[in-house]
């Protein structure tokens, strides 16, 4: 930590100004919202489709109760597949409505970062952030990206699924033995490692292409080498930022816990109920909402580093004009401008 001691100043500083944007860009709070209800949507449009499928087949249905409406369905090879196409559609889908919503939230950041500083707010933050560029440019101009990207996560999902599958019969089949248990447990966490390095470069991903434009695999090139580049710097903000995460949705469903075992009573007067049990699902469900929300300011976070990344590469080699960086960051750039300049005058 002391040999990367400037890192930190700097991560410490991207985590400063995420904080600004949040505090500028109060409304992006609405964007996972607006995915979930799209999704559940989809959900709903696909259990019908799926109890269309459901009923096709070749043979003769034999109804097996009438007061229940229950049927037996013969269903042939085909239609086996198609309901497989339809749950690999949907995680797809899944994934992809994920990878729309980490998309707008990312060009919100991006059109905040670069927008003129120098011009007065009536918020008293500088900087304008354009949330509905991320929507346009999303299905404008990068759908294919985050479809492809959505494909490869969903991808690995299936693996670690078919692996759990297959894992829990070889265990049964074993008796319980112990080194199976430890190959599984190794196997696990592998394929655990290899879901979050994929999730972590798709993000990654995403943000270098609001940045220059461009497509999935080149975008995934050149911010896996960045990443490489300034591992110091992304591994202090990915870990800042997760401890405040972790202390925020912590804070959050404690806090509605409290408040729910004092509301609960009075609420069900006059019979009463131990609200033991239903304030661990309140818990339970308050810490999910907190995890949606509060993953905002990582993907931010995240994003106004590789702005300020992409920032410096241009200020060691052409020089930019500093209007738009915020603040906090404007000493860091500062300093590698007069580098430079000195490199010049030396040369």
């Amino acid at each position: 930590m002391f040999c990367n001691f400037k890192s930190l100043r700097i991560s410490i500083a991207i985590i400063e100004t995420a904080a600004d944007w949040f505090s500028d860009t109060k409304r992006i709070i609405f964007v996972p919202m607006i995915y979930f209800v799209f999704w559940i949507g989809v959900f709903i449009l696909w259990l019908y489709g799926l109890c269309g499928v459901l009923s096709i087949t070749d043979d003769v249905i034999t109804v097996t109760s009438v007061q229940y409406q229950q049927k037996d369905v013969n269903r042939s090879e085909g239609t086996n597949w198609m309901v497989a196409g339809m749950v690999f559609g949907l995680v797809w889908i899944t994934a992809f409505i994920m990878a729309c919503n980490d998309f707008a939230i990312i060009c919100a950041t991006v059109t905040w970062y670069f927008s003129r500083k120098d011009v007065h707010d009536s918020d008293g933050i500088p900087g304008d952030s354009d949330i509905w560029k991320g929507f346009y440019w999303t299905y404008r101009y990068q759908m294919g990206t985050l479809a492809f990207g959505s494909f490869i996560m969903t991808i690995v999902w299936l693996i670690r699924a078919t692996f759990e599958y297959v894992g829990e019969k070889l265990q049964d089949a074993t008796g319980g033995n112990k080194c199976t248990e430890c190959m599984l447990c190794c196997c696990r966490c592998i394929l655990d490692c290899f879901d979050r390095f994929v999730r972590f470069l798709n993000t990654n991903a995403y943000i270098y292409c609001a940045i220059s434009s461009e497509s999935f695999c080149p975008s995934a090139l050149h911010s896996f080498l960045l990443i490489l580049k300034n591992s110091a710097k992304f591994a202090f903000v990915e870990h800042i930022a997760g401890a405040f995460m972790f202390l925020a949705k912590t804070f959050i469903a404690v806090l509605t816990t409290i408040i729910a075992y004092f509301i609960l009573p009075p609420m069900t007067a006059p019979v009463e109920v131990e609200p033991t049990l239903p304030c661990v699902f309140i818990f339970l469900f308050s810490y999910f909402v907190a995890v949606k929300f509060i993953g905002i300011f990582e993907t931010s976070a995240n994003t106004i580093l590789q702005c300020y990344l992409y920032d410096r590469d241009l200020e060691l080699s052409h020089g930019i004009d500093m209007k738009h960086v915020p603040p906090t960051l404007l000493k860091f750039l500062a300093i590698h401008g007069e580098e430079n300049n000195t490199k010049i005058q030396e040369s």
